[in-house]
């Protein structure tokens, strides 16, 4: 298990008055049901470009499939506050010749958005690429409307690379998507820069 308490070695606690402890694992079998009581958001599903005319049902069967496609992925973590389910993060298309791979993160309800916890979660998981992984680049893709994401994104030390101009229609209007990315020396300044933060 990952979890921000690994922060607070450093003299740094990412607590807040906010925010529980969060913590990353792999998957287990009781998650499909977590993950069917949370339902699903429409809110959420517009950030991700999803939008429908008719109210979007997360069943027992579809929570089924979320969790085969989760305990599938070589590098998918469940993302819990106060051990509870509050999301899941990816390392998708990993490429080992180019050691890189594209960042996936959400949250699957509003109680969860605007406290800090994707913060926390995208330090752990980029920990583990920089580390473990041994990864070079990570990159994502958002949409331009989600400002949410992107300053939570802006804040982890990711960049704006590139724009791809109107790639996504959500609800009859096109919107773009940005291309940002972190590299591992980007990842090793800004850690170095908060641990000298904190000897001062």
């Amino acid at each position: 298990m990952l979890t921000d308490r690994a922060f607070e070695s450093e003299g740094e606690s990412r607590m807040s008055p906010k925010t529980g402890q969060v913590s990353l694992r792999t998957p287990v079998p009781a998650d499909a049901d977590a993950r069917a009581a949370l339902g699903i958001s429409a809110a959420i599903n517009r950030m991700y470009g999803f939008v429908s005319d008719t109210p979007d049902v997360m069943t027992g069967d579809r929570a089924e499939r979320w969790l085969q496609r989760l305990l599938n992925h070589p590098n998918a973590w469940i993302i819990e506050e106060d051990s509870k389910l509050a999301g899941e993060v990816r390392l998708d298309t990993l490429n080992a010749h180019d050691r890189r791979a594209r960042l996936a993160i959400g949250m699957f309800h509003e109680r969860h958005l605007g406290r800090g916890i994707g913060r926390k979660v995208i330090d752990l998981v980029l920990q583990q690429a920089f580390g473990p992984l041994g990864l070079h680049r990570v990159d994502l893709r958002v949409l331009s409307f989600n400002i949410r994401a992107i300053r939570c994104y802006e804040a982890c030390g990711f960049r704006l690379e590139g724009i791809e101009r109107e790639s996504a229609l959500v609800g009859g209007e096109w919107h773009d998507d940005w291309i940002m990315a972190i590299l591992e020396q980007d990842f090793r300044a800004r850690t170095a820069g908060r641990k000298a933060n904190l000897q001062e």
